[in-house]
This record gives structure tokens, sequence and C-alpha cells, in this order.
């Protein structure tokens, strides 16, 4: 009898632990990534009341009989994990993402350098895919972990850089506005010796008179019809105190601020193609602008600002085409590679994570930069995995063969940028095991309350 107890108490624990195991699971019903966890039971070791014994066919001889076992109740087999992907949950942050397969993400400390032996590199294994960048470029998850993957090989990856427009900014740029001959004449405005009429009937309407000024410069053509069917010289943009003609049919001008004594301005000239036309369309303009003279205060003439187009200017360049990225074969610690032209690391404003890994950036001048692509792990036992704090997994003797694998949407899965993967836990099976694991134990703790019954009958025999 005292064995019917020791089976009871054995089923009391082995159940207790499968709930162990089924509370874990609820517990982390909203936990990112989570596999949930299967209990498996086992009997436990038997004593044999009756060996087994072979027959014999000699005369007078018996028969074979069967063993007889007396069980000792039962006990763990084993915990697996079920590594089924769970549901896609959508997320705000460009750089989340999941894995639609059987992959690993690689994560950990620093390993400096190159290398493709996963076993040795003490990194460890994620199916969470929170990821940022750090203040030095790297990509780390949200528990500082450095995530590892393949990046750009030398003089690859190299983003396209559009053409931009030339451009200057003439500081303080000499302005005469003058009233018309009647008081209800409009005034009219000179701006390097070009002069034309404008809307403005009053000094204090001083920034209204010179966007005349441009629109009116803009309108104009470089050459007119002299009536004779022939093609001369625009006398409109011929400066009044002599001078070559001041072309604008090639750039766009605009009003940056006018001056405080209201007898100057400055302006932004940007050439309407782009590329490195500055020579061409912008330095002629310029150099007219520039010379005109200087700003006086009326009110006090030592006071004096001079025309300054230097300062301000942009040369303009034509496109550079990009190179398509080739990515390394050995694994790396993802980082913001650097940008040739600057020297500097390339400031991604935007971030895109493509199905077969390959994390692309935008910066600040709207170009795609290929910053890298993110290594998926291929474990041939993954129940060989070992389960660490938070998330992670470490690669466990029995794991088989581990290898780092390219997203391809094999297997081994492909990405999906933009969203985590949510539990696997089925809370209608959880409660459904726990339901038979309560029964279970009530029935385990039955044997041993009727055992305790059974002996205290024994002992009351003696009275």
């Amino acid at each position: 009898m005292v064995r019917s107890m020791i089976a009871g108490v054995a089923g009391l624990k082995a159940h207790q632990s499968k709930l162990d195991v089924i509370g874990n699971n609820i517990a982390n019903v909203n936990t990112w990534s989570f596999k949930s966890f299967s209990y498996n039971f086992q009997d436990g070791m038997y004593t044999n009341s009756i060996s087994s014994t072979g027959g014999s066919q000699l005369a007078g001889a018996a028969g074979g009989h069967n063993a007889s076992q007396v069980g000792y109740g039962s006990q763990l087999s084993s915990i697996s994990t079920e590594f089924n992907t769970g549901a896609p949950a959508p997320s705000s942050n460009n750089l989340d993402c999941m894995i639609d397969g059987t992959g690993f993400f690689l994560v950990g400390n620093m390993v400096n350098g190159a290398f493709d032996d996963i076993e040795s590199s003490g990194l460890n294994l994620s199916r969470v895919g929170i990821f940022r960048v750090d203040n030095n470029g790297y990509m780390v998850d949200n528990q500082g972990s450095y995530v590892y993957g393949y990046a750009p090989i030398e003089g690859t990856g190299t983003p396209e850089t559009p053409a931009t427009a030339s451009s200057v900014t003439v500081k303080d740029l000499p302005v005469e506005l003058k009233e018309g001959a009647n008081s209800t004449d409009s005034w009219t405005i000179t701006i390097a010796g070009l002069t034309f009429p404008t809307s403005v009937k009053s000094e204090n309407d001083f920034e209204d008179a010179v966007n005349d000024w441009i629109t009116a410069v803009s309108k104009e053509k470089a050459t007119v019809d002299d009536g004779n069917g022939n093609q001369i010289p625009n006398p409109k943009l011929i400066p009044a105190g002599g001078g070559d003609l001041l072309d604008f049919t090639k750039v766009n001008i605009s009003l940056d601020r006018i001056g405080r004594w209201l007898n100057s301005a400055t302006i932004t000239i940007t050439a309407k193609e782009a590329g490195d036309t500055f020579d061409d369309d912008i330095d002629p303009l310029r150099v007219a602008l520039a010379g005109v003279g200087e700003v006086v205060n009326p009110d006090d003439n030592t006071q004096k600002l001079t025309t300054d187009s230097t300062s301000v200017r942009n040369q303009g360049n034509n496109l550079i085409p990009g190179v398509a990225a080739e990515y390394a074969d050995e694994l790396t610690a993802i980082r913001i590679p650097i940008d040739e032209q600057t020297g500097q690391r390339y400031d991604i404003q935007s971030w895109r994570i493509n199905e077969d890994g390959t994390i692309m950036g935008t910066d600040r001048n709207n170009r795609t930069v290929p910053v890298g692509q993110i290594a998926l792990v291929s474990v041939e036992n993954p129940n060989g995995l070992e389960k660490q704090d938070g998330y992670y997994y470490s690669v466990g003797p029995n794991c088989g063969d581990v290898e780092a694998i390219k997203p391809n949407g094999g297997p081994v899965g492909k990405i999906l940028g933009g969203r985590l993967e949510m539990a696997n836990v089925d809370l209608a099976n959880e409660f459904s095991n726990m339901i038979t694991t309560q029964r279970g134990f009530q029935a385990n703790s039955k044997i041993i309350t009727v055992t305790d019954e059974m002996l205290q009958e024994l002992v009351n025999m003696k009275r």
C-alpha cells in the first residue's frame, strides 16, 4: 500500500510541474515571439512482483508466463517547445520586423571583425525583431545587443546622387525706388541699372516693389523683334549705365529680405535646370549685380553696406549614378555605412526592411542607402536550443548543424518589415490542459487519501 502512496505523490509532483508549464504559457500570452511549451509525462519505474519465465516443451514441463509489474507513478518525460510561427502584429516602427519561417536572428555582444562560425562566436539567437539604431550607427535590439548580418561590399551600395541646381545669394543689393511724376502715378524701381514700373505708390510698400521688379525681369526675353523681323538684345535688360545684357530666362529669382533702410534687398538666384551650370547661368548675373555699388544709410552716410555675392553660393552638381549593393558572405554587426562624399555616416531619416532582409535607409538628401542585410540562422534541431533570460536562446550540444543564411523565402523564412511576431500560445488548448491537469492532480490526491484510510484501518485492526 505504501507503493500506491508513492505513486500518488509522484503523480502530484508531475501534475504540479505540468501546471507550472501551463501557467508560464498563459503568463506569456502577450510576450513577443514567445514559443509555448508542452509537458510530456512518462510512467515511473517498475518492480517485478512475478518475473517472466519461458515455457518448456519437455514432458511434464510447464508453459511460460509473463512478468507481473507494479509501477511507482508518473514523472517528467520532456518539455518541448512549439516553434511554429506566431501571428504578425503591425508596428509603427519601420525597423521592427519578424521572421515568417523557422529561422532566428543572430544577436549579442560585439564581435570584432567578420566571422562565419556561429557556435564559437558566443552570440545568442532570437525571434524578436524589435530593432533600433544606437548612437554609433549600429543596429541593436531593445536589450542593447548588436544585430548581425551582411555588410555591403566596399565600392558597392553607393546611392545615386541627384543633380542639384546652382544658386547664389546676393546680399544687400542697392535698390532705388522713385515716386511718379504725379501723386497718382505708380513708382518705379531700379536694380542693377534695370528700371521697371511698380504697382506701389508709397515707400511703405518697398517689399512689394522689389517683388514687382523680380516679376518684370523674369518675364522679359533676352532678345526681341526690332520690327523688321530681326532679333536684337532686349534693351530693357541692358543696364542704364552700360554693360552686358542681363539674361534672367534661365534662372528663378526670389526675395529673401529687404534692407532696414528701405534702399536694398537680398535676393537668391537659382538655375532652372539642375546640374553644374553655375559658370554659364549664374555667375554672369552674380558679377553684374555685385558690382553695382554699396548701400548707404540715408540718415547717416558713414554707415555703409557692401554688396556680397560670394558667401552663400551653391555650385550645383550633375547626376552621379548609384552602384547596386552586393553583400559580403561573412557576418558582421550591422552598421550605417560611411558616405564617400562626406566621410561621415549617412544621416538616415527613414527605414525600410525588405523580405530578403535588406535594410534600406533614406537620408536627408532623399537618397536610398543600402545599410546591410539581416542574417537568419538555421538550426537543425530547434528543440536543442537552451532558453536564456529574456527572449534569447543559446546553442546547445544537441542542436545539430547551425548556420547563417541570407533570407530567401525558403524554410528558414523571409522578413516581414513593420511587423512583430505574437506569441503562439493557444489559450483554448491551455485552458483545456489546465482542466485535465487539475483533474489528474485531484485523482492523485485521492489515491493518497484512500491509501491513508486503508493504513488507518490496518492500524485499527489491533484494537
